[in-house]
């Protein structure tokens, strides 16, 4: 089903892209209404620009250049979806003194226009002018054409060009207001990713090594992975956009889908582990797992939504962001419910398995950072932040944010012997084990990560007392127990040749009777005793 959707999107994606001239945009306007809304931008308060190029047929004059701003009286009042309003109407909401409303013909000199003669003896005009923006603050401008007495509609070809800086202008020319810090943000995480990227990747090599590579971190380096190329193509698409003023969504849009992708991936991995799957358990039972499965799928399903329904329904007539709509709401809320379950599969995990204490707690409080904080600024940012610099501020918290979530899961998994709060002790190998015992019946122990040292073993029993010489049975002699040597004593560094020397009786040497019918050779007999040792033998001496 996932795959499906998936086809679907990709599908539209393909359908839908082409390059907008989003900065520098040209067209040709046929409808047959008398008010069609162009394009929209951002300019600053006293350095935008907009220059204009128009022809059209003189058969089709008077056309007229609307000139919108974004205060609740303006451009709102006139672009509302209940309420049918008449040409007249929306044209009744401009000032014409500040030249809000310009009129395409030769007629008023601040046009620019002038009527040329075709070959054909067809008459067109032409106007080109160049204006500069001058508001209290930054705001948004939206560009419309109207002709209230036509009875054929609208019809003329444009070209735009918006900018907001001087020519060569990296950072301000070509970017909208509300864009100017975006793409130094960019530059500023990838950097930043590109240095945690290094830093998991030399972590795995050193699980890897250890044997503790488990499936849940190689989810985090996957995550990181994605963040890092989906920062990657929308760095591209800004840079394209600030060199030419041209913009393709279509790289624009899979940056975003591969951030999407990050998140999900780091949201399963975050519900993963709050279950103690590959820390103290090597599977999920089979409801958990069930529930797991669909609640997933109906998230990465909302994504992809997400996408076309901005595809295929967003208004460019009006500011929005990505996540104002049903399925951005609905992603919103499938978050909240994933933080619920996250601090409820945390709850029973330390109920069950107190020793992971020092790891879950600060789990729980990373999480419920990264769960929370999403939901509350994507809320914050439809409401409360103003449009005219609201895709900095979006731009830079929502990175910040999954920023937070990878370094603080990097740092509690550091795999160092200083790192108390290290989660996995069962290695690779020993998982396949995990998955046929019972928790309690385990035979591992959590233990601090040694970076140079082997594991430790598990604790061996106390040795026994030897019985009492009384109470021994007949021939019975104490056993040299191998399991009470360390293990560093089982090395050998040379070979070491003993000469052979004939036993001979020595006066260091005592009788033991061992039980009632022995041999009475003296090799059985006697026993050499090096000078070395002391013989004590009223200790030894045994009562018959």
């Amino acid at each position: 089903m996932i795959s499906i959707f998936i086809s679907v999107f990709f599908t539209i994606l393909l359908l839908k892209t082409k390059y907008v001239w989003s900065k520098y945009e040209e067209g040709i306007l046929i409808t047959s209404e008398k008010w069609a809304f162009v394009s929209r931008f951002c300019f600053l308060s006293d350095k935008g620009v907009f220059q204009y190029t128009i022809e059209y047929d003189k058969e089709y004059a008077v056309q007229n250049l609307l000139l919108y701003y974004d205060t609740p009286d303006q451009w709102p009042s006139v672009y509302r979806q209940d309420k049918e309003q008449t040409c007249e109407e929306r044209e009744s909401y401009l000032n014409v003194s500040l030249n809000q409303v310009v009129n395409l013909t030769e007629k008023y000199t601040n046009s620019g226009c002038r009527l040329r003669t075709l070959s054909d003896r067809k008459k067109i005009y032409v106007c080109q002018k160049k204006n500069l923006f001058i508001s209290s603050r930054p705001r948004w401008w939206f560009l419309a054409i109207s002709n209230c007495k036509s009875v054929k509609g609208l019809n003329l070809k444009y070209k735009f060009l918006m900018t907001n800086g001087p020519d060569g202008d990296f950072w301000h020319m070509h970017f909208s207001a509300d864009e100017f810090y975006v793409m130094p943000q960019l530059i500023g995480y990838f950097c930043i990713y590109i240095m945690l990227v290094v830093a998991v990747t030399v972590c795995s090599v050193r699980l890897k090594s250890r044997k503790l590579y488990h499936s849940t971190y190689k989810l985090f380096y996957a995550s990181v992975v994605l963040q890092l190329f989906g920062i990657t193509f929308l760095m591209c698409a800004y840079a394209q956009y600030g060199l030419h003023g041209i913009n393709c969504p279509g790289m624009k849009t899979i940056g975003q889908m591969l951030e999407i992708a990050s998140e999900v991936v780091f949201l399963l991995l975050l519900l993963l582990i709050a279950k103690g799957f590959t820390i103290t358990r090597a599977r999920l039972r089979l409801p958990g797992a069930v529930k797991l499965t669909i609640f997933m799928s109906v998230y990465v399903v909302a994504s992809i939504v997400l996408f076309v329904y901005k595809l295929l329904f967003f208004d460019p007539g009006k500011v929005l962001y990505l996540y104002e709509s049903p399925a951005g709401y609905g992603l919103i809320m499938l978050r909240i419910c994933a933080w619920g379950m996250f601090v409820y599969s945390i709850v029973f995990t330390v109920k069950y398995n107190p020793a992971k204490v020092t790891f879950y707690y600060p789990l729980n409080m990373i999480g419920t950072l990264w769960f929370v904080s999403g939901p509350v600024f994507i809320l914050a940012a439809n409401s409360l932040i103003d449009k005219w610099v609201r895709e900095s501020v979006v731009c830079g918290v929502l990175h910040f944010v999954a920023l937070l979530g990878h370094v603080l899961f990097l740092i509690t998994t550091l795999p160092s012997h200083a790192n108390k709060m290290f989660p996995y002790h069962v290695r690779t190998t020993q998982v396949g084990v995990m998955s046929v015992m019972r928790a309690e019946d385990l035979p591992f122990v959590p233990h601090a990560y040694a970076p140079s040292a082997p594991p430790l073993a598990p604790p061996l029993p106390a040795p026994q007392p030897p019985l009492p010489q009384h109470n021994r049975p007949p021939g019975q002699v104490d056993e040299w127990r191998a399991s009470n040597v360390p293990v560093e004593l089982f090395c050998v560094s040379r070979n070491v040749e003993v000469p052979q020397r004939p036993l001979e009786p020595s006066k260091d040497v005592t009788h033991i009777p061992l039980h009632d019918s022995y041999d009475s050779s003296p090799e059985h007999n006697y026993r050499r005793v090096p000078d070395v040792f002391q013989i004590n033998t009223q200790r030894d001496q045994v009562n018959t």
